[in-house]
């Protein structure tokens, strides 16, 4: 004889577990009844919920759709609620996995098998760091549509995500060279803004002319990486070193008046992250410049080649500022100094001893 339905849990005795049941189906809870009743309270109103939408046939119209349709309805509630750094981030590494798994793959097909087909074709192009922020923004986009009842179950939990990799790499004053001589006028103007100011990449490409004071010779970013992080949000100020500030007036100069970003590609328009990345990519390949220690040269190993040569000069919490740092300790993960660097630091510590002696 079936057991009647009930809004309370039952024991299992044999387990010592408070069940219940769904279509004769057996419904382990909790041990104890308390978190039992609330799991199955949870567990009602998810089926509740299910059946209205099986009703109204919501969850197989999406799976049977494009996974292009969820991307873009994931992007415009990230646009709506999100800030445009955080919305631009999330679209390219959207862009890149629909790019290789195809967008029009239906919802309901997409697996796990997947996410391993954006790594293996994205290893040997891009970084392990990439590669794993790619997979974990579809990753995300899935259980964004699960927690609105879009799709009833998300098979892309669970994947082993490559380790990000801890870049160690700075760029040398010869390798710099060969990387603005292989650049056309536009990348070289990009790679001397990096190398001299220690910006963020996406900080050098979202710079608009309305952020740049040539007078006092300061960039401001109202809105940056870490302004969340900030008790008391403050913009992002960078002083312009001498090499820059040139720059920044050779471009003021010859400025169109459409044009509101300061950096622009050899075809006159704002680099795209990708289009950065790719173009990058092609400079390193023409220098000549390979793999040191199994990591690739970066536009990122321009900021922590500035961290690196300016520790030292100026205190710990005068280097944060600097590079936009909240907390010191994140500030450490740029400064990556040799042997002779060292004792050059220890030589002008004992030179300015005996000076003031």
């Amino acid at each position: 004889m079936s057991r009647k339905k009930s809004r309370k849990p039952w024991l299992h005795e044999a387990s010592g577990i408070w069940c219940t049941s769904d279509h004769g189906k057996r419904i382990y809870l909790d041990r104890d009844y308390r978190v039992a009743c609330t799991k199955l309270r949870e567990f009602d109103a998810d089926r509740k919920r299910k059946r209205q939408l099986e009703a109204q046939g919501a969850s197989e119209d999406w799976l049977d759709r494009p996974l292009a349709a969820l991307a873009e309805e994931f992007l415009n509630d990230i646009k709506a609620r999100k800030k445009p750094n955080t919305y631009e981030g999330y679209r390219y590494r959207l862009l890149r996995a629909l790019t290789i798994v195809g967008p029009d793959l239906k919802i309901g097909e997409v697996g796990k098998i997947h996410l391993a087909k954006i790594e293996q074709k994205m290893t040997g192009n891009y970084s392990p760091t990439t590669i794993k922020d790619t997979i974990a923004t579809l990753q995300f986009a899935f259980a964004w549509a699960q927690k609105r009842d879009l799709i009833f179950e998300n098979h892309l939990v669970g994947y082993e995500k490559p380790a990000p990799r801890k870049r160690n790499r700075t760029i040398t004053q010869e390798e710099f060279d060969s990387l603005v001589e292989a650049s056309d006028i536009a990348f070289a103007r990009v790679l001397t803004a990096l190398r001299h100011t220690g910006c963020r990449p996406g900080e050098v490409r979202s710079l608009i002319w309305d952020w740049v004071d040539l007078e006092k010779g300061i960039w401001t970013f109202p809105d940056h990486k870490t302004i969340t992080q900030q008790r008391d949000p403050k913009p992002r100020c960078v002083p312009l070193p001498p090499e820059v500030l040139k720059l920044c007036l050779e471009l003021a100069k010859k400025k169109h008046r459409a044009a509101d970003h300061v950096f622009l590609n050899s075809k006159g328009k704002p680099y795209s992250k990708d289009n950065l990345c790719r173009r990058m990519s092609q400079v390193r390949k023409k220098a000549g410049i390979e793999l040191k220690a199994g990591e690739q040269l970066v536009l990122y190993c321009n900021r922590h080649t500035f961290g690196t040569e300016t520790a030292g000069l100026v205190t710990d919490i005068e280097l944060a500022n600097l590079m936009g740092h909240t907390d010191v300790r994140t500030t450490q993960r740029y400064v990556h100094l040799s042997p002779d660097r060292l004792k050059e630091i220890r030589n002008r510590v004992s030179q300015l001893s005996q000076e003031s002696a």
